[in-house]
């Protein structure tokens, strides 16, 4: 996300409780091992996800560089993934070349590996860099239990205020239209998979939030964009979102959910204590 500080980026995307930026292979990998192993389906998922929303793919040797045109400030849609060895000195070139081309001024590299990623990672950070380690998280406990406080689902026109009270909590030196295109980069999301926003209601304000994603294809949920405002933290608010999002999965038949959570950040130990577990690290690279 173009901001004016790494620090602020790292709020805004593993601060919401686990929104980080999410990763996935090159095209052919995955796509045609429908059958295999959890890792590889929820990797095909989220390429499915991510490509679906872009408007522009620019395949590479090494991996590819993703473009969504229209909201330029989002990073999670502007950047370049790095799905097999080269040289670090190739992939920071065609990155200039690629995301610079596209007038952008952040430059964001992800790694899907993590032996590539810390082969890689001295050179990126050389290169002025920032590294953010991620780890995939599936959930392996029981089934779960009622929400304790009332979820329900919302549109997107009853979300956006409290999207933008949120980046704008988030990353308060940043200019209106950029929280406007992190909050309206939602309308993406339907693109890639069956999308419910839930939230829970404190009074007439939305005191916490998180995405729900289903692909009935594969049978794969995902529960992203976590955040409760600072003002209805330690109620349970966010427990409650994702026993939530846990049962919906269930009754839609999901055989696999998962999240994601920045590794040096205290949300994914408390996921451990739900009952995910740990499955695979990869890692993002960020330069403003």
């Amino acid at each position: 996300r173009q901001h004016d500080s790494t620090t602020a980026i790292r709020l805004a995307d593993s601060r919401r409780a686990n929104s980080h930026q999410r990763l996935w292979p090159a095209a052919g990998r995955y796509l045609r091992t429908m059958g295999g192993s959890d890792t590889d389906q929820i990797a095909a998922f989220e390429e499915r996800f991510a490509r679906a929303q872009t408007t522009d793919v620019i395949d590479l040797p090494w991996g590819f560089v993703l473009l969504q045109r229209d909201f330029p400030s989002s990073h999670d849609h502007n950047r370049a993934v790095v799905t097999s060895t080269a040289l670090s000195a190739d992939i920071l070139s065609t990155v200039d070349d690629a995301m610079g081309g596209a007038g952008l001024q952040h430059r964001q590299i992800s790694v899907i590996d993590d032996a590539l990623g810390l082969e890689l990672s001295d050179d990126f950070t050389a290169a002025g860099y920032e590294r953010e380690t991620i780890t995939t998280m599936i959930y392996r406990g029981g089934p779960g239990g009622p929400p304790e406080h009332h979820v329900q689902e919302v549109s997107l026109e009853e979300l956006r205020p409290a999207l933008l009270r949120e980046w704008k909590l988030l990353l308060p030196h940043s200019a209106d239209d950029v929280h406007a295109q992190l909050a309206d980069r939602i309308h993406l999301y339907a693109r890639g998979a069956e999308v419910a926003r839930l939230v829970v209601f404190e009074g007439p304000e939305i005191a916490a939030r998180m995405d729900f994603y289903f692909d009935a294809e594969s049978g794969i949920t995902q529960l992203e964009n976590l955040f409760t405002h600072p003002d209805f933290r330690g109620r349970g608010y966010a427990q409650s979102l994702i026993n939530e999002g846990l049962r919906r999965g269930q009754n839609a038949g999901c055989r696999l959910a998962f999240l994601g959570a920045d590794l040096d950040d205290w949300p994914h130990k408390w996921y451990l204590r739900l009952g995910f577990v740990k499955s695979h690290l990869a890692y993002n690279f960020t330069r403003l």
